[in-house]
């Protein structure tokens, strides 16, 4: 019989050791700051030695509680790994995926029925809250990212695809634009957690958007509807809208742009060699992210936007504010 603290301990103590207090911690993890201590004490005693240092503003892990930290994640990655192994070892044919709800949104599900139509056979399953941590330990088999990564990665990463954005609008608003500066006759839709993205679009495509009228939603979703429903124009990434302009429920009038971020595939080292996960990374890489695809119809060329714009605007630096 092993004689160890008890293993919910070491799972909380894990998960409070990132957290610089108690109270932080308890409040991620639905719990009161009492219990958390608690439990935190409990563990201290069973090893007979302090693992946290309190002070006025919060914790910090002793030289004790680091090492128990590193532990503790060694172990519970074994663990974790092992268990993901036996329970997909005789489960159907399936493909876990891991990405952004946005992504699976906008990006994967209306294009899926596509897979769906060539592999009827795969099961798939989607996690959209999920990172590279779990796709290492087996519980994703495929993991989409986008933007700057931050390294040692541990998984090898496939460059799927550089990031195009640019406006968007219903086609019944297009009337109203007739060159790169019109755009500041609509209101300019924003999205919360991507504000800077109509400077980044005016910065790559060297418009000025200073005086733009601004409208924020909470999420990316609700900004694509108001812009489908005529109330501006939204700022978006290629991949994002490629259905929507196909179905012509958008335009796109000055087309895309390249920004400085890219769209990553991860995959898992075991899992790639299976045929399920094979079949899907090989659809991803030439369906869903382009690669194989010459560009759209409705992107306009990034050299005639610039030269238009240039052509209308003072030769100064740009500003490329929203407000």
């Amino acid at each position: 019989m092993r004689k160890l603290p008890i293993l919910k301990s070491l799972h909380l103590f894990e998960a409070v050791s990132e957290f610089p207090s108690f109270s932080r911690a308890a409040e991620r993890l639905n719990m009161t700051t009492g219990a958390v201590s608690y439990q935190m004490r409990l563990l201290e005693n069973w090893f007979g030695r302090k693992l946290f240092v309190r002070h006025s503003s919060g914790v910090r892990l002793t030289s004790d509680g680091e090492q128990l930290k590193r532990s503790c994640a060694s172990a519970f990655t074994m663990l974790e790994k092992g268990c993901y192994e036996l329970r997909r070892r005789h489960a159907a044919p399936s493909v876990v995926v891991g990405c952004s709800t946005t992504f699976l949104s906008h990006g994967l599900l209306p294009r899926i029925g596509r897979f769906r139509k060539l592999y009827p056979d795969i099961d798939l399953v989607f996690e959209t809250e999920a990172d590279l941590g779990a796709l290492a330990v087996g519980a994703l088999d495929v993991l989409f990212v986008a933007g700057p990564l931050k390294r040692p990665l541990p998984v090898r990463e496939v460059h799927a695809s550089n990031e195009m954005i640019g406006p968007v609008c219903a086609p019944a608003v297009l009337e109203a634009i007739k060159s790169p500066e019109d755009i500041l006759s609509l209101s300019l839709l924003h999205e919360a957690d991507r504000l800077d993205a109509w400077s980044e679009w005016a910065s790559a495509a060297a418009i000025c958007l200073q005086g733009s009228r601004k409208v924020v939603f909470d999420t990316f979703s609700l900004a694509l509807e108001a812009a489908k429903s005529g109330l501006g124009a939204a700022i978006s990434s290629q991949i994002l809208v490629r259905s929507n302009l196909e179905k012509g429920e958008l335009v796109a009038p000055f087309g895309f742009v390249p920004v400085n971020r890219s769209i990553y595939m991860f995959v898992n080292g075991q899992a790639r060699n299976t045929a399920p996960v094979k079949q899907f990374e090989s659809w991803a890489l030439s369906e869903l992210l382009g690669r194989d695809h010459q560009p759209l119809a409705f992107e306009a060329p990034t050299r005639q936007i610039k030269q238009a714009a240039q052509s209308k605007l003072p030769d100064r630096p740009l500003l490329a504010s929203s407000r």
